[in-house]
This record gives C-alpha cells, structure tokens and sequence, in this order.
C-alpha cells in the first residue's frame, strides 16, 4: 500500500523534539475433536505466523466454539505505547510466551495468559530513511518470527535482527536493503530448514522487489530472487527509475516439497501502462522458487495489464483440494482486484477463482488526466488480510472492503524523469464516494464457489481466524470484532471495541484455558474511511471481564513514532535562509515557520502570507516541509487547492498532505514534518487549517514546476 506514501493512504508525520528452535504448531492436515484438544496438553501455542506452516490460519482448539462464543470476555488488554494508533501486529506464541511486535519495530514479550511484561526490546530505527516511497514512510510492523530460541525483527529501516527469545539481547544483525533508496521492511521473515526469507516492501518507489534468503545463525545472505528486470531490461522502461513486484508479505514453503510461494505488488508507474505496455511479469502475480535455491519455477500473474495498483501481496496459503476423485496441492491467494485465486501447487495452473467480493464497476475504466472512478479502487478489494482456511469445512475465510477510488494521470513526460526513492504512482490516486463498508466470504476450496457473503456495515481488513470451535474470527473498521458460524456465516457475536482492526486474530491455550488474541487500532488504510484509531492488544477468554470500548489514540490519522530522527541536512546545500537541496537526489528541504516576525498580525509563514511567498519545486523532486510555530497560538500547514471554504486537499501520489491533528495545530517547541513527491504540476496553496486562519491571510503559494530546474522561494504576489 498500504504507506510519505504507501497504498492509498492519507498520511502526515509528527515529530517531538524532546524525543530524540522451531516448535512445531497444530495440525491443519485433520479435523479436531474436543477430545483431541483435551488430549494435546494444557498449552497449545501459536508458534508461526499463520500457525502452521501452511499459513492457514486455523487452530485446533475448540473450548471456545458456537455455543459458548457469547460467553467470551475481556482477559487482559495491553497498550501499544504513548501516542501510537494503528497497529498491523500478528503476535505469535510460543511456551505460552507471546512476542509481539509495534509500529515502532519495538519487540515485545508477556506471559500469553496474564500479559505480564518479560522484556521489551526497542531498536534504534531511522524511520525518515525508509522512505517507503517518497520520504517519511509510515512505520509499520507486522510481528516477528521465534525459531532456534531466537526472534527474528526486521526493522522498518531494512535490519535483520537475531534476538535472544528469552532476554531480547542481541545476537546479531544484518541489512537487506538501502533504506536512503526508499526500501523498506514491514512484515516477518519465514524461517525454514535454517534459512529466514524475506520480502521486499519498497513502497511504490519505482524500485525493484525481492525475495532473499539468509542464514539464520550467522545474517549472511544465501540467494536473492528479484521479481523485476532490472531498469531498461525486459518490460522495465529505460527513462526514469521504475519497479515493482514488492513482497509485503512473510513468504510460506510448502516443508515438503520444498517450494517457496509469495505474493507480489503492482508494478510501478502503478497507473501509467503507456510506459509498460502489455503483461508485467511478475508483479501482481503468486510467485514459486525452489527455496534452497531460489531458483524459479512458476508464476501466474493476475492482472494484466495493471493501471490501478491491484497488488496480489496477500500472503499465500496451501491446502488439498478435490478434483476428478483425485488429491490436488493448492495454493491460494486474494488480490485487491477482489477474488480469490486457487492454484495447483506443483505448476501454477488456475484451478478455481472466486467471484468479485467486494464492489466493482466493469468495464474497469483505464486512469485519465481528468480522471476516472474505479471500484474497487487502490484500497479496496481484497488488502494484506490474511485469509484462513478450516479442514472441518474445507472453506476459505476471506475479508473484503468496498472503497472506489478516483485515477488521475500525470503526463508521460514527468513520468518518465521519476527519480529513485520518490513515489512512482504516475499520477494520483484520490478517495471516491462513500460509503465504505466490506464483506466477509466463505469459499469451497475445491470450487472457489462462495458458501455465504456476508455484507458488514465497515470494511474489513486485517485478517481471519478460523477455529475447531467452527467459529470464524475477523474485526471491521465499524469498531466491531466479529464471530462467525463456520457453515452458515451467521453472525455469533460482535462486540463493539470501538477501533478499527489492522491485524488477524489467533487463537492459544495456556493450562487449559483458550485465549483469542488481536492487535486492535486500525490498520494504515484506516483513516480513509474515518475509523477511530487506537492501539491496544485485546485478549479474550470465557467467563471474562464485560466488553468495553477500548481508548481512542488521536493523532490526527496517523501512528506518531516518537523516537525517530527529524530528515538530516547533512549534505544538502543551503541555498536561502529557509531552502536545502540536495540537486544530485532531487531532494528540498523548506524550514516553514509560523509567526517568524510580528508581520501580518503573527499570521504568517517565515514574514510572508497573502500569497506574498511563492514556494517553486521542479517536478518530481521530493520535498519535505519542516514545520514549526514561533507564536502562543497554534498553527498548521497544509497542501490545498483553493482557499474558500470547503479547502480541498488534492492528492500527491496516495496522500493528502498536511500536518496531523492540522484544524488543531501546534504551539511552541514541536516540530511537525509533511512531505510528499512533486507530482502532478500545477499551482497549489501552502495553508493552516486551524479553523478561520485562512481567512486572516495564513497562505503563501506552493507551485509544482515544469520549467523550474531548482527549488526555490520568490517573493511579491
């Protein structure tokens, strides 16, 4: 995405200057029964990702089931720390140790049955260096792997760090790519037969994705498969710096075979074709290497062409399915176009596809420079949720959301001069009419047939958890988190948490109690549609405490990582007194201070507004504002396009730019950063949107030049 960009969101970035041994899992392969599940011991942990190694998703455990779901209540709930909102975590647990991770790469590790803290481990993390397409990516970490008696973190900064699983020393760490390229790592490794494999999540910054594996004793690198040419090979075009293909999500082997199977992004330009013409192998595509090796065997590619960011990132899943009375390996898969694909395993042959769960309009109407409405749009369809499978139904469980978007294309010429580490969308990407809701799917995996589609009033996103209880867990962006019938999709029991979901629920017992466990918060496509951010992990068991709201974390729509550095000006060239550039990486930096002098009643930006200051960015350049206020009352800043009410902020790329909590503002001594990549051109307005503050002249003029080859302020109207 999803994100200072990443998969159309709204983002903005706060920054306080006083803050500087595998253990094997339950079975997916046979149904459980209530005896089974006595008879597996008073713990049952949730030691991978998925569970099992297939990814599915499904625990064996059944004390929490039909008729006693309605019984479950609060056991414990843990915050994700001051001032962070979303949170995308998957906890594991292992030894009825749970090891979670937050937004900030902070690694976590309580007793799974009271939450008693054990250790916590907080990296050191340049957040502004990965800038996940564009500068000042937004922090996102999505758990950590346990394996060998270590914990593996990768870090939003592309680190791979080996912890020590019962201290949180470090043992060792390693780099996977070059965040000063815009790479970033958002998701955990898959360990296997002593390698951690690892994806790419480079933002639609115009790079190349990757799948590497590297050994899990030392950090050194074993192979690396990337899943685009490089610039001017194959498909890639030859002008400008373009990619794709990025694997945001953790990788699953099938441990017998051996075969390795990933997801993969858009290409990038994401919306621009005229440039890429035709099929882009092998993005938007399930991707198989042999993962000793890492040598190719097989992809299919799901949409083509591709002019409407439509990632296939969801992580796959493996499971049998029945065809002709024979036993088929499948993989399965959901993209944002909105369908489920299931595949033979050995091959890659289509062998059912589900129909569209979420809103569509067909014909799909290719992006314009006056733009087009697209449903789903780019944060639509089926996001990152994982889906989850049960052998008891043999169905799949899959979240969808119903959010059109609006496609606007730039011209090919600023395009084709798209410098590294700058969004490469090819246009933007804006929200569409609402409302925006979702469903929740059970699929036949032998027909890709749907067994019940239920329509939610929130979208869903996240992911599913499907249990022996034949119960089906997953949480809406309405706040709700939602228990369903396994076989008929009624709905058992939704209790209003009262935040948006980003993450997928599990399920563990630790002496013989069933505990149901989901990072609630929101994920980062949450403020799309207005949901209430928070950041709290909230654990369930029967007989617990009542349901109640959990606390709302206002930060204006965006996680705020406090410990992160401000962008250096190390190596920029002051070229006025509020001006920095770096002309070698298209790279500006504007000090923009409010009330600098008494000038204009204090109402200014650094002695100017009325549109006395003109700020000029060549086109395609990445420029970062640094926001600060010099007066007692507060101020903001924002990129508008008109200044009468209501102010209309156009989108960059993903984003609508400006400062959070921006119709509040700031006082003295906090210093607030809002970035975004030059693109499309045009004439805009530098604004503060705290209420009547226009009005009283706090604007100067922003232009996105194509003439202008350096930054620059002018002066005068």
């Amino acid at each position: 995405m999803s994100h200072v960009l990443r998969r159309g969101i709204a983002i903005s970035l706060v920054f306080v200057l006083a803050f500087s041994g595998y253990a094997p899992g339950n079975s997916a392969t046979g149904a459980a029964s209530l005896k089974e599940v006595a008879a597996s011991g008073p713990n049952v942990d949730w030691p991978l990702f998925g569970n099992t190694t297939d990814n599915t998703r499904y625990s064996s455990l059944a004390q929490i089931n039909r008729g006693t779901v309605q019984k479950l209540g609060v056991a414990w709930t843990m915050q994700e720390g001051p001032q962070l909102a979303v949170w995308e975590t998957d906890p594991i647990v292992v030894n009825g140790v749970m090891y979670l991770s937050t937004n900030i790469d902070q690694v976590i590790a309580v007793n799974a049955a009271t939450g008693t803290l054990l250790w916590k481990y907080t990296p050191k993390v340049n957040f502004y260096l990965a800038v996940a397409g564009g500068g000042g990516g937004v922090p996102t970490n999505r758990g950590v792997t346990v394996a060998n008696g270590k914990v593996y973190l990768l870090t939003f900064d592309d680190q791979l760090t080996a912890l020590q699983s019962s201290t949180g020393e470090v043992l060792w760490k390693t780099q996977v790519a070059d965040p000063h390229e815009g790479y970033s790592e958002t998701s955990p490794p898959t360990y296997w037969n002593g390698m951690l494999i690892v994806g790419s999540a480079e933002g639609d910054a115009g790079l190349r994705g990757f799948v590497a594996a590297y050994d899990a004793q030392t950090g050194k690198q074993i192979w690396r498969f990337w899943t685009v040419p490089a610039r001017g090979q194959g498909w890639m075009p030859a002008t400008g710096f373009h990619g794709g293909g990025d694997v945001w999500m953790p990788p699953t082997i099938d441990t017998t075979s051996g075969i390795l199977y990933f997801g993969t992004g858009n290409p990038s330009p994401d919306i621009m074709t005229s440039i890429r013409p035709g099929c882009n192998p092998w993005v938007d595509a399930v991707v198989a290497l042999n993962a000793r090796t890492g040598k190719f065997l097989w992809g299919h590619t799901q949409v083509c062409p591709d002019a409407w960011d439509y990632d296939s990132h969801q992580a796959t899943m493996l499971f049998n399915v029945q065809r002709g009375g024979k036993t088929i390996r499948a993989v399965g898969q959901g993209n944002k176009e909105g369908y489920y694909w299931i595949f033979d395993a050995r091959t890659g042959q289509t062998l059912a596809k589900s129909p569209a769960l979420s809103k569509e309009t067909l014909p799909r109407a290719l992006p314009t420079a006056k733009g087009v409405l697209v449903c789903p749009g780019s944060s639509g369809g089926i996001e990152f949720s994982p889906a989850a499978y049960s052998p008891l139904t043999h169905a799949i469980y899959q979240q969808a959301l119903n959010l059109c978007q609006i496609y606007q294309l730039a011209t090919t010429q600023e395009v084709q001069t798209h410098p590294k580490a700058a969004v490469d969308v090819g246009g933007s990407i804006g929200n569409g009419p609402g409302p925006y809701d979702g469903t929740m799917s059970g699929i036949d995996a032998n027909t890709g047939k749907l067994l019940w589609h239920d329509h939610i009033s929130g979208p869903m996103v996240g992911g599913a958890l499907a249990t022996a209880g034949n119960v089906v867990f997953a949480g809406s962006d309405n706040g709700h988190f939602y228990a369903f019938d396994a076989q008929s999709g009624k709905i058992l029991w939704q209790p209003n948490l009262g935040l948006a979901f980003g993450a997928a629920p599990i399920a563990y017992s630790v002496n013989g109690t069933e505990y149901i466990a989901v990072a609630v918060g929101g994920s980062v496509t949450a403020p799309l549609d207005g949901a209430n951010l928070g950041g709290t992990l909230a654990v369930f068991k029967l007989g617990g405490a009542p349901v109640k709201p959990l606390p709302i974390v206002n930060t204006g729509g965006i996680l705020v990582p406090m410990n992160t550095q401000l962008p250096s000006l190390k190596g920029l060239s002051q070229i006025g007194p509020w001006t920095y550039v770096d002309a070698t990486k298209h790279h500006v930096i504007f000090k923009l201070v409010a009330a600098a002098t008494a000038h204009n009643s204090g109402f200014n930006f650094d002695g100017y507004a009325k549109g006395e200051a003109n700020f000029v960015v060549p086109v395609g350049w990445n420029v970062d504002f640094l926001f600060s206020n010099m007066a007692g009352f507060p101020h903001s800043a924002a990129i508008a396009s008109n200044l009468k009410p209501p102010v209309n902020l156009p989108f960059f790329g993903f984003a609508q730019v400006a400062t959070p909590n921006a119709n509040i503002g700031i006082g003295p001594k906090v210093i607030q950063v809002m970035s975004l990549n030059a693109l499309p051109s045009g004439s805009y307005y530098v604004v503060c949107l705290v209420p009547g503050h226009i009005q009283t002249g706090m604007w100067d003029r922003f232009t996105i030049s194509k003439t202008a080859t350096m930054p620059s302020i002018s002066l005068g109207h």
